[in-house]
């Protein structure tokens, strides 16, 4: 009688286990200046970038909405030879060729010896109680008017705010200053003749 052998074979299965690491990139930060900011002409802006996830050493360019010279470097300084907003772009990359781009606004205004320039003045939207005074600037300034039933036509030693005018609006705020005003004046008397001046602080 033959006898019959059960080989059993015995399988080991290996299971490789792949581990997924999660990289974030090269990752820039602008801490200065601050959204928002404000500055003079002429002034000095300080600007300062961080990363993180980098790559070996990274490099920092900043550039201008303005056409401003571009600067290079974590840490630098700016200063504007014009009023107005200003877009602020960092472009920084590391040694894998990654590329991170932050942008920052800011308002550069007219420095305080700075007159600004007044033209297209305009009376619109008239009513019998209220009027709209609109003009522009040739740089960002607040926005006043002072007005009046009796004709000032020389205010020559006068003294301010309201160069001898018995009315005058709100000063509008000195931190939105703009180049484009318009302010409207409501209780008026009707069928009353006025006169008024614009006036505008850089």
């Amino acid at each position: 009688m033959k006898k019959l052998g059960l080989l059993v074979l015995s399988l080991s299965m290996v299971i490789a286990l792949a581990s997924v690491v999660s990289a974030a990139g090269l990752n820039a930060s602008i801490t200065s200046p601050v959204a928002g900011a404000t500055y003079t002409v002429g002034q000095t802006v300080n600007l300062s970038a961080t990363s993180s996830s980098a790559v070996g050493a990274v490099n920092y360019i900043w550039s201008f909405s303005d056409g401003t010279v571009s600067r290079t470097g974590q840490n630098q300084t700016v200063s504007f030879a014009t009023s107005g907003p200003k877009t602020i772009t960092l472009m920084a990359g590391d040694a894998s060729g990654a590329n991170s781009v932050k942008t920052v606004n800011v308002t550069v205004n007219a420095s305080n010896s700075a007159r600004p320039v007044i033209s297209n003045i305009h009376a619109i939207n008239i009513t019998q109680t209220s009027v709209t005074i609109t003009w522009d600037t040739d740089i960002v300034a607040t926005s006043r008017v002072i007005y009046d039933t009796t004709s000032h036509a020389d205010i020559t030693g006068q003294t301010a705010p309201n160069f001898g005018y018995a009315v005058s609006t709100i000063e509008s705020d000195t931190t939105t200053k703009v180049t484009a005003h318009s302010v409207t004046i409501t209780g008026l008397s009707p069928a009353t003749k006025y006169y008024f001046r614009v006036i505008s602080q850089g």
